[in-house]
């Protein structure tokens, strides 16, 4: 009888001694060497009720939420997600719904983070307005690539992160530089996949010397009746300002297609499509222009969703960013495009 009493005793002394869900410690899930250096480490960021975590560095700030499952022995899929001209971390937490519950990579909840743009002077030139890099109107001499990269880096070293599923998304002017990290080749290097939404690809954000040094896995969403960044592009803004042009989005995705060994499309098509290019309707709204640009590669590829109706938005059925569409763009195709493709 006394050893069962001492028995009792030491599980409860064990059970009330165990750290919180988030930061328990079992053996190590590390099957190969994508496991980042804060897994297996209690980390130090304090986390919410609701699983965020407000980061400050020096004068830059990111929003992260971990999934209720996570715990720091087990890697996990990253997802940077960059907000809008004019927006902020929780505007794209809200619109991207990559927070919510249940989204699931290789098996596993996602990490989301979602960083602030620094402010700029707007188009005016005299506003303070949150914009990335690559946009007439963002802040000069700020690098965000730089700052993306500090982010990735942190991620890894306060949380248990799968190095080889880290994945960028965002909409808009973030959509612009989510595009722009795919042209870097130090970023594309980070990253496995790309999602750009109703994307502003002004010159500074799709470079003419775009090289990521890789075939890129892209996945591109766009409106038709987007009048911000219009499907078609333009030469100038609505004031004559040439720096506000933006190419057609049928042209962005012909660029990656010949990027990852498409070539170039033929005369004959109409619209051009490129190499082993194939059309479908996932639905009466919305138009699937694929680019399988190899049979062995499986990073070679363009995925290009065409929404009627749908203006300067990301595509969700609740309409969480202004437009309602008749799929959710995040839970049925940017997260499984993501999770079919990881960084070797």
């Amino acid at each position: 009888m006394i050893f069962d009493v001492f028995a009792t005793i030491l599980l409860v002394v064990e059970y009330f001694a165990r750290p919180p869900l988030r930061y328990r410690l079992p053996t190590l899930d590390i099957a190969s060497s994508n496991a980042s250096s804060g897994c297996g480490v209690e980390s130090s960021w304090q986390f919410d009720s609701t699983n965020h975590a407000n980061i400050t560095m020096g004068d830059r700030s990111f929003l992260v939420h971990i999934p209720p499952s996570y715990i720091a022995a087990t890697p996990h899929a990253l997802v940077l997600s960059y907000h809008g001209f004019g927006e902020d971390d929780l505007n794209q937490e809200k619109i991207s719904g990559l927070s919510q519950q249940g989204l699931k990579i290789n098996g596993k909840g996602i990490i989301a983070v979602y960083p602030n743009a620094q402010f700029g002077p707007g188009r005016s030139g005299n506003e303070s307005v949150r914009a990335w890099q690559g946009a007439p109107y963002s802040p000069p001499g700020v690098d965000d690539i730089a700052f993306t990269q500090t982010v990735v880096q942190q991620m890894q070293s306060n949380l248990c992160v799968d190095s080889s599923r880290i994945y960028a998304s965002g909409k808009s002017n973030g959509g612009g530089f989510t595009n722009l990290l795919a042209c870097t080749q130090s970023t594309a290097n980070i990253f496995a996949a790309f999602s750009p939404v109703s994307a502003a690809l002004y010159s500074g954000a799709n470079p003419t010397n775009c090289a990521p040094g890789r075939t890129v896995p892209i996945i591109n969403f766009h409106g038709l009746a987007d009048t911000t960044v219009p499907f078609y592009g333009q030469s100038a803004d609505d004031r004559g300002d040439t720096a506000y042009a933006t190419p057609s989005i049928t042209q962005y995705r012909e660029a990656w297609a010949i990027r990852n060994g498409c070539g170039p499309p033929s005369c004959s098509d109409s619209p051009p499509l490129g190499i082993n290019a194939i059309i479908s309707n996932p639905d009466a709204n919305t138009t699937l222009l694929q680019s399988i640009c190899s049979a062995s590669d499986n990073d070679a590829i363009v995925n290009g969703f065409t929404v009627k109706c749908l203006g300067h938005s990301w595509p969700s059925t609740l309409g969480l960013d202004g437009g309602i569409t008749d799929f959710n763009a995040t839970t049925t195709y940017i997260v499984p495009f993501f999770e079919s493709h990881t960084l070797t």
